[in-house]
């Protein structure tokens, strides 16, 4: 883009929003109180409405990775489900049919990068066809599928993994960083409940069946628990000096928040409604952010 439309647009902004605070400021003189008052409660319910341009339905249906030889997730686990046998496929069966008649969804996106769309067309397109058996991945087993069902003509890449922060990169040895900033027993404070709480969940596929443990991963309580993940330990290594912990932190607020402009992006016309095929993990961030829409309303996945 021109480098001087660049600039033309920015000092446009500044200029606006200069002219607002002036004439907000002058608004205040000479508008003065005359003695009236208004109450709390008053304000709260005068407050100017956002009425937003379209209306949007999105379900963010958290999943583990089905395929864990290729899990590209953080934590990997011992254990997984065989969602390919005859008994959970009639299972995924059944929840798709659910979802499908329930939710109706007009869209379905999925945990890959634009960049490899042309590639998952051809590979949904195959499938539409019979040319292709619809491998572990939860991509295929849920998203594939669902578009099926829906006869949709197309399913979505959205995800977003943006570059490394500089601080974290300027690292080279977070243990012997941590000794020299004092923040070891910070940064590790946790780490044992963590450690606890995926092998728990990992134990857990031996131990539930498939749907129930679908049911479990997209449950309010577990999206709490994932929330803590990113205010305990590792956000405090680095603090008053390279922040490294709480820039990791943003920089996963930042993905999701990519993640959410990426979707926001298909939903071209009105009340579009979105099925989300993400890692669980993803769940809480994902329905916080449509929440503050004012564009979007979350469904419940079950």
């Amino acid at each position: 883009m021109d480098k001087t439309k660049n600039t033309n647009n920015l000092n446009h902004f500044i200029i606006t929003n200069l002219c607002f605070f002036i004439s907000f400021g002058t608004l205040a003189q000479i508008s003065p109180n005359n003695g009236n008052k208004t109450s709390v409660s008053q304000a709260i319910s005068e407050l100017p409405k956002t009425v937003p341009s379209m209306h949007h339905e999105v379900m963010v249906f958290g999943t583990f990775h089905f395929d864990r030889d290729n899990d590209g997730s953080d934590v990997v686990g011992k254990y997984t489900m065989e969602v390919k046998s005859e008994e959970n496929q009639k299972r995924l069966d059944s929840l798709i049919e659910n979802i499908a008649k329930r939710f109706q969804p007009t869209k379905v996106v999925i945990e890959l990068r634009p960049h490899h769309q042309k590639f998952i067309d051809s590979l949904y397109e195959a499938y539409l066809s019979g040319e292709y058996v619809l491998g572990k991945n939860e991509v295929f087993q849920l998203g594939f599928r669902m578009a099926n069902k829906l006869k949709l003509q197309k399913v979505y890449c959205i995800d977003n993994r943006p570059p490394q922060p500089e601080t974290v990169l300027a690292i080279d040895d977070w243990e012997v960083y941590a000794r020299q900033m004092g923040h070891e027993s910070l940064w590790h404070e946790y780490d044992a409940t963590n450690n606890a709480h995926n092998t728990y969940m990992d134990n857990l596929k031996i131990q539930m069946g498939l749907l129930e443990y679908l049911k479990l991963v997209n449950s309010q309580a577990l999206s709490e628990r994932n929330k803590q993940f990113w205010v305990t330990g590792l956000v405090n290594l680095g603090v008053g000096d390279s922040y490294i912990g709480a820039d990791l932190t943003g920089n996963w607020f930042r993905r999701n928040t990519r993640i959410f402009a990426n979707t926001r992006h298909i939903c071209e016309t009105n009340n579009e409604r979105v099925f989300m095929v993400y890692g669980y993990g993803h769940k809480w961030i994902l329905e916080e952010l449509f929440k503050a829409s004012p564009e979007f309303t979350v469904k419940p996945a079950f």
